[in-house]
């Protein structure tokens, strides 16, 4: 077997571009010649182009695969384990990607809300749930020693929970979003009626609202929480949700003040 450059790209179902590609970087370089002078491709090369093309396949880059096909200072075995290992990767990547593009699709699917309204908000929930993962890892390493809490947090990996929430805090945005504009006492009302709903749903959300205050955790997780949120937004969540639980403690205390009252009278 020995054929010209373009016949061999034919039979290998290649490029010209590519060969000549191959011989310059010294991948694939024929070693014959005819009596033109012209470089001729043999059983030889084709098995040669064969290996290129299936660790291609796998991933590798064309300087890994000349690294691997000249040295074989790893055995093939050790290569398509490291492959394995970043597909893997990759492959939990893309789900991850898809997960939030399948969030942010359901949301715009529910009646109620236009289009119009969520691409108000649309970069905002996009990089809530992209940051979700490494932000939940972050409370669990945070809270480690808390079973109460932790058992809470698996919570936040629960699919029926995550549809809950991703619409209850879109409807918080937006609420707080017409309070900013509107400064009504309706609009003050639904926020607190919205967090009175999300604390139902997620009681240990004022455990994280606390990590807020905690510079520590914040300089060591501040890349995962650093969110893209308008600045007056994010101050007026971070005002309400403050307003919204420090009442909730107070009428704690007045319930438990009225209560001890009633006893004592008894």
């Amino acid at each position: 077997m020995e054929m010209t450059i373009g016949q061999f790209a034919k039979l290998v179902g290649s490029t010209v571009r590519t060969l000549r590609y191959y011989d310059k970087i010294e991948l694939l370089t024929p070693t014959k010649y005819n009596k033109n002078g012209r470089k001729l491709y043999t059983r030889l090369d084709w098995e040669l182009f064969q290996q290129i093309t299936i660790l291609k396949h796998f991933g590798l880059s064309l300087n890994e695969i000349k690294k691997q096909i000249t040295n074989e200072n790893v055995k093939n075995r050790d290569l398509l384990l490291v492959q394995k290992q970043l597909i893997e990767k990759k492959q939990a990547e893309l789900n991850d990607r898809l997960e939030v593009i399948m969030r942010m699709d359901r949301l715009y699917n529910i009646d109620g809300i236009s289009e119009e309204q969520l691409d108000e908000f649309a970069f905002i929930m996009l990089d809530l749930f992209r940051r979700e993962k490494n932000q939940i890892q972050a409370f669990e390493k945070y809270f480690m020693a808390d079973k109460q809490i932790m058992e809470e947090i698996k919570l936040l990996n629960d699919p029926q929970y995550k549809e809950k929430m991703d619409r209850e805090v879109w409807n918080l945005i937006q609420a707080i979003r017409n309070s900013i504009r509107f400064n009504d006492s309706s609009s003050r009302k639904k926020i607190r009626d919205i967090l009175n709903k999300m604390d139902h749903i997620f009681p240990t959300s004022r455990n994280f609202l606390n990590l807020i205050d905690d510079d520590q955790f914040l300089a060591t997780h501040n890349h995962e929480f650093n969110n893209y949120f308008p600045e007056d937004i994010a101050r007026y969540i971070y005002k309400e949700m403050q307003t919204y639980y420090n009442d909730k403690e107070k009428s704690k205390d007045k319930d438990k003040t009225v209560t001890k009252k009633v006893n004592d009278s008894q």
